[in-house]
Parts: structure tokens; sequence; C-alpha cells
């Protein structure tokens, strides 16, 4: 990216492969919930605290995508009268 400093751009990279790797060991876990995939995801965490915040980062875009899709779901259900519970 011109105009920002090597480090930025290195730090920035860094923090969107962290986020790759959280998501995907999210998903691993989500899909094919195991024991070993529990222990890598937690072994992961350990390795670095901004693992953390990446994986808090992941999350947050799960949480956000799962509410996307929900909302137009529960408009419609509203619409015909649907009780939802």
């Amino acid at each position: 990216m011109p105009g920002r400093p090597a480090m930025a751009r290195s730090t920035s990279a860094s923090a969107e492969t962290a986020v790759d790797t959280a998501w995907a060991l999210f998903c691993r876990l989500h899909d094919a919930p195991s024991r070993e995939h529990a222990e890598q995801l937690v072994h992961w965490l350990g390795q670095d605290r901004r693992h953390v915040r990446a994986f808090d980062e992941a999350l947050t875009l799960w949480a956000l995508a799962g509410a996307a899709l929900v909302k137009p779901a529960l408009r419609e259900a509203q619409r015909h009268g649907a009780d939802l519970q």
C-alpha cells in the first residue's frame, strides 16, 4: 500500500493472516466439533495475545453475518403474521 510505512503494512498483513487463521480454526471447530479441533484453537490462542483479538474479530464477523441473514426472514415472518418462538 503506497504511503504507508513498511512496518504498518507488515502489521496489517499479519493481522489479516491472523484473522484468516482464526476464521479457519473457528469454522473447523464449528463444522466438526472435536476435542482435537478445540485443542488446536486453544493452542493457537495461547501463542500470541494478538490471536485472541483476531479470534474476536472472526467471531464478530460470524455474528454480523448471521444477523444479516436472520433479519430478512424475521421481517418476512412478521409480515405474514407468523408467531416466532
